[in-house]
Formats: structure tokens, sequence, C-alpha cells
């Protein structure tokens, strides 16, 4: 009975996991894998895409696309009436997030302290391709921890208010998290979030940061980032270590393109897997090899998706993260209904159990709750 029983789950797990990847496929996915299939969408498809490409911050992409393959005027009146205004609010977005840059390198003048970009702002800075269409609304820097207390000092002086208020989450933010409680400028509404790790202290992967600012590359005069590999080692553990990944298919096109264009140089694939051993974040990794090729049809190396297979976790959670990862990676093309609900709290669950350890998650989500009722 018992055989029976998982015989059964494990070929329904499989049935939506196919169903999920053929909802994918046939609307958002395969636009964005082949954008000239946007010129023979009906309306009834284009009224999905484009809901899910605005839920998802991938509407963006689709119109840079079009732009880039100069099909705009051949898409209907009002797709291209939406294409320029994302277009539009793209060049806003960036234009922002530079002249906040540009903020911060005044706060911060004069000092020696290597000051590092991360993620949207690398993004712009290197103008790779997944900077293309997107929008930010905060800006992520990152400095050594001995000089937090000094950064934010910096930014108080110059005018940045802190937006988290309460004692509770103020305490958390120093205590267990990899930043400080986010900065806002009043004039600007730009949030600044300041890192001194890439993962809260509290995780149960602990990348050696040192390592990783060693290996920085100055991008002009203000600013450090990141090298080509630990960018997108960067990415993945923000989404597959420390997200939920509910909702993220933008993160995960973020990571496809960064394979795409870092690809081209055949000493990243070389640094690939052993930077992630020495990171601890073959695990992250693996994911998000494993999603990429299978959603996106990322062209990854033979070589590369056969030594990852060794760090992929054992047959029952690999069922388990194609079943919730697939269902609710999009916004609302997947899961329906319970299915949707078990796999939006599975992957909570795994990102809260990820950061941190089980008495302090089960202190933090109790508070959560309890504050939850109150409000």
């Amino acid at each position: 009975m018992p055989s029976n029983w998982w015989k059964n789950l494990l070929a329904t797990m499989k049935v939506l996991i196919m169903a999920n990847i053929m909802t994918h496929e046939n609307i958002l996915v395969k636009v964005i894998k082949d954008p000239q299939v946007m010129t023979g969408l009906s309306i009834e498809q284009w009224n999905i895409c484009l809901k899910e490409a605005k839920l998802s911050g991938t509407a963006g992409r689709l119109a840079y696309d079009a732009k880039r393959l100069n099909i705009t005027d051949k898409l209907p009146l009002k797709v291209q009436d939406q294409f320029r205004g994302f277009i539009y609010n793209s060049g806003a977005s960036i234009r922002k997030i530079q002249w906040e840059m540009n903020r911060v390198a005044r706060a911060l003048k004069g000092a020696s302290e290597k000051v590092i970009l991360l993620k949207g702002a690398t993004y712009i800075a290197k103008d790779l391709i997944c900077s293309k269409g997107r929008t930010s609304v905060d800006l992520d820097i990152l400095v050594a921890k001995n000089r937090i207390d000094w950064a934010e000092e910096q930014f108080l002086a110059a005018g940045w208010k802190h937006q988290v208020i309460n004692d509770y989450d103020q305490k958390f933010y120093r205590e267990y998290s990899h930043e400080l409680p986010p900065l806002v400028h009043p004039d600007r509404h730009i949030s600044i979030d300041v890192h001194h790790n890439i993962l809260p202290v509290t995780s149960r992967v602990k990348p050696d940061i040192k390592e990783m600012i060693a290996a920085v590359v100055k991008i002009d005069e203000n600013f450090y980032v990141f090298c080509d590999v630990d960018i997108i080692l960067h990415s993945i553990v923000h989404l597959f270590q420390d997200g939920e990944i509910r909702s993220s298919i933008r993160n995960l096109l973020e990571q496809h393109d960064l394979y795409e264009e870092f690809g081209q140089n055949p000493q990243f694939w070389q640094d690939l897997i052993p930077r992630a051993q020495q990171l601890g974040l073959t695990r992250a990794l693996y994911y998000s090899l494993k999603f990429c090729r299978l959603i996106f049809e990322t062209e990854i190396p033979e070589h590369i998706t056969a030594q990852i297979k060794q760090y992929q976790p054992n047959f029952l959670a690999r069922k388990l993260m194609n079943f919730m990862v697939l269902g609710v990676i999009s916004p609302n093309l997947g899961l329906k209904g319970i299915g949707r609900y078990i796999a939006m709290n599975g992957l909570y669950i795994r990102s809260h159990w990820l950061r941190m350890p089980p008495a302090l998650l089960i202190k933090h989500l109790s508070i959560k709750f309890y504050r939850g009722l109150k409000e």
C-alpha cells in the first residue's frame, strides 16, 4: 500500500510539472525565448502575456526585445503604446539609479573604502543585457563589515533616513541580517541597501565575503563590482538561497542572460564550479543551471551540466523542488488553487529554514505572525 501511494504521488507530481512547463512555453517564456513570436500572438494571448509580464517585471524586457528586433510596428497598436511606456519607465529607472549612485559617491567622497555595486546597479554600470528594459526601485551596495557603521554615519549625515523604525526590525537587521536597515532619501525616494555580506550571518551557507571582495573589479573612480563569476553567483544566492522563488521569473531570466553573456568567455565556465565550491554555493548553482536550462533552454556546456550533478539533492528533494519552482516561479502561470498554496508556502518555509537556525526561525515567524494579527 505505501509503495503504491508513493508511486501515485510521484506520477501526479510529474503530470503537474509537465503541465507547468507547457503553460510557460505557451505564453510568456515562449515569447522571451523567441521574441519573434510576438508578431503572431492573438489578442487573447496578448492579454495573458502582458498581464504575466507586468506582474513578473519582464514587460520592459519584451518591449526592449521588440525594439531591438525592429518588430514593434508589427504589433497591435495598444501593445505598441504599452511598449513605449515600458521603454520610457525603464530609461527613467536607470537614470534614477545612476543619479543615486552619483549621490552615494558624493556622500562617500574622499574615502578609501571599496564601495561595491550589487545586482541592478552592477548590470547598469556594466551595461549588461539583463539591464535592458529593467526597472529598479533601490540601489544595493556593499562595504566591508568593519566599515558598515562608518558608511551608515556618512549616509545619515548626507540626508538619508531609516525606513525601518520598529525596534525589533532594527535589532534584527543589525544582529542577524547581512545589511543595514534600508535607507531612503526624502527628496528622491530611492532606497539604498548597504550590505556587508551576500547572505545573513545566520545563514546555513556562509560564503567568505573577504574572498569575493578580494576579487572585485574597479568600474570607475568611485565604485567596484564583483568579478563576472561572483556577479552570477550573487544573483543565484539571492534567488535560490535567500529568496522565496515565488513570482521570480525575472531573476531566473537575469541568470540566463548572464550565462549567455559571460559564457562567451571560455574562462568563465572554467572558473564557475570551482568558485562555487570555494564559496560553498554548489547546491544553489545546481538549481540555477537546471532551471535555466529547463525553462529558457540556456546554452550550458555539457561538461558543466555533468559536473554540477554531483551537488544535486536526493531524488525526493529534486522532485519537490521541480514541483514547487515550476509551479510558482511565474506569478499566475503554473499551479492553481491548493497546489499553488502548498508550493508557495513550501518555498517560503524553505527560504527561512536556509536563512536561520530553528529556534531563531520560530521566534521570528511568531513575532511576525503576532504583529500581523495586531495590524
